[in-house]
This record gives C-alpha cells, structure tokens and sequence, in this order.
C-alpha cells in the first residue's frame, strides 16, 4: 500500500524580500545624502506653485498662443527632417534591401548613434552655436528621432516578404524600385503610425528643449 506524500509547504519569502527592499532604499537615501527637511519644505514650494494654476493669468495670452504655435512647427520640422533622414539611411539597414554586409553594419551603427545622442545635449549644442530660435530644436529633435525612425523602417523592411523583393529582382528592378515598389506599400500604415508616434513626443520634447534652452542662455 503506497501512501502520497504531499509536497512541502513552500516557504514565505515576502519578509526576506521585504527587508532586502527596506535595506536598499536605506542605502540609496544614505548614499545621495537625501534631507527630509528639504523635501518637506519642497512639497512646500510645490503646493504654493500649483494652487497659483486656480488663477491664471492671459495678460500675455497672444505670446503663449505664439509659443504653443512655435512648439508645434518646430516639432513638425524636426519629425519632417528625421522622416527625410530615416528614409534614406533606412534601406542600406534592411539585410533583404542592403548592398553588402559593410554598408548594412554602418547604416545600423549610424542609426544607433543617433538614437544614443540625447536630444536635449544635441539641443545645448545647437544652441550654443546657432543661438536660440526653433532651429536649434528642429535639428535636435530631426538626428535624435531620425535614429528611431530609421530603426522602425528597417525593421518594417525586413518583414516585407521576401518574395515581393524576388518577383521585382526577376524583372530587372534595381535598388530604388524594389524600395518604391515593394517596400514603402507594404509599410506603409506601420509607417504611418511610427511617424504620428515620434511626432508626438516631439512635441512634448520640443516643449522641454525651448524651456532648457532659456534657461541656460548667457
């Protein structure tokens, strides 16, 4: 007669996780110094900013109207400018599309690079050159997006299937047809939603960019 032996009881690791968590978050407000005054008198600050929201004031509403119309088209330039870049550096990225192994590794390597520069440096770049203005924002926010963008086609090419690309090879298209003809149709609507994507959060960014830009100008 065999008996079955039930499992053991798992043991409750929630107060081992819970005291490894309690140790951290000791070590991290230790490690940056962190004073509990100052975040009191902070949520201080905080309060009074935004209890001044319940009376705004549109003495200058035509330079906010100004602004918000500034923000917008440096966003649309900037996502117009990195549509345009993505574009071109796009299929050299795309193994079915790319020429050789040489030129695909260095179109990756460039999309890569634009995607680690954060747009805000490239923004205090630009601006320390340029001046403030839009363009300063349009060209930081056209490299740094460009890097998404491209990755995202690259990516939407390379899921085209590779028969389309074969049929056009048969009849003598050449690298710009098999880009016109077969993959920019069959993207397009994952495109369309990938650009929309980086347009708004261009905005957002083109907001932060501006406010950076005056308040680090000499």
């Amino acid at each position: 007669m065999s008996t079955n032996i039930l499992p053991p009881k798992p043991k409750n690791l929630f107060p081992v996780w819970l005291s490894v968590a309690l140790a951290l978050l000791w070590f991290i407000v230790w490690d940056l110094g962190v004073d509990f005054k100052d975040l009191l008198y902070g949520v201080e600050d905080m309060t009074e900013y935004f209890s001044r929201y319940g009376t705004p004031n549109f003495s200058n509403i035509s330079s906010y109207l100004y602004l918000m119309v500034q923000t917008l088209v440096t966003a649309f330039w900037g996502t117009t400018l990195a549509f345009i870049i993505a574009a071109t550096v796009a299929p050299y990225a795309a193994r079915p599309l790319t020429p050789n192994a040489v030129t695909y590794r260095f179109a990756r390597e460039l999309l890569n690079f634009m995607r680690a520069m954060p747009d805000l440096l490239l923004a205090l770049i630009f601006v320390s050159s340029m001046g403030l203005g839009p363009l300063p924002g349009v060209l930081a926010l056209s490299i740094h997006t460009a890097g998404f963008l491209g990755k995202f086609f690259a990516e939407n090419m390379e899921r085209v299937p590779a028969g389309k690309y074969e049929a056009l090879s048969a009849v003598g298209a050449g690298f710009t047809q098999k880009i016109v003809f077969a993959a920019w149709p069959s993207m397009l609507r994952e495109s369309v939603g990938n650009i929309l994507y980086i347009f708004d959060r261009n905005v957002r960014m083109a907001a932060i960019c501006a406010a950076t830009a005056m308040c680090i100008r000499p």
